[in-house]
């Protein structure tokens, strides 16, 4: 994948997802594919965030409601429902898993300066984008707490 910060020193480029009320940032570099949402079996017993497994590219993989991930409240029904896959954990040892959004909206260049802290954890700050509150989401912290 290419360098996730063409416009320059001090910005990166993300992938900008609606999941329930909340709009999400998720790194550009990380994301491998946003397909329609794929088909999942709920895995009994698993984490309330975790939806289940899924068959992407004739594999298993683990699938994450983004939404009760960052705490989103509910949402209005979503007309085209994705599943980003992304690489999740540190780099040395991350995982594609796949990210259940509403939709995903657009690339954007999302300059460093423009991100208030977060909680040290998947949510590693909030911008304003358009004047719109964004979670810029981690992924590599996401697949440390799997």
């Amino acid at each position: 994948m290419t360098d996730d910060k063409p416009g320059g020193r001090g910005s990166s480029r993300h992938l900008l997802v609606r999941s329930g009320e909340y709009l999400c940032a998720l790194p550009l570099s990380s994301v491998r594919r946003v397909v329609r949402a794929l088909t999942v079996r709920p895995l009994p017993g698993s984490a309330e965030e975790l939806k289940g497994l899924a068959e992407f590219a004739g594999e298993p993989l683990p699938v994450v409601d983004l939404a009760k991930l960052v705490g989103a409240p509910p949402g209005a029904n979503p007309d085209y429902p994705v599943t980003v896959v992304a690489w999740a954990g540190p780099k040395d040892a991350r995982e594609l898993i796949g990210l259940a959004a509403d939709s995903a909206l657009e690339v954007i260049d999302l300059p460093d300066r423009s991100v208030v802290a977060g909680d040290g954890g998947v949510i590693a700050g909030e911008a304003n984008v358009e004047g719109e509150p964004v979670r810029v989401i981690d992924l590599q912290a996401l697949g440390a707490e799997q």
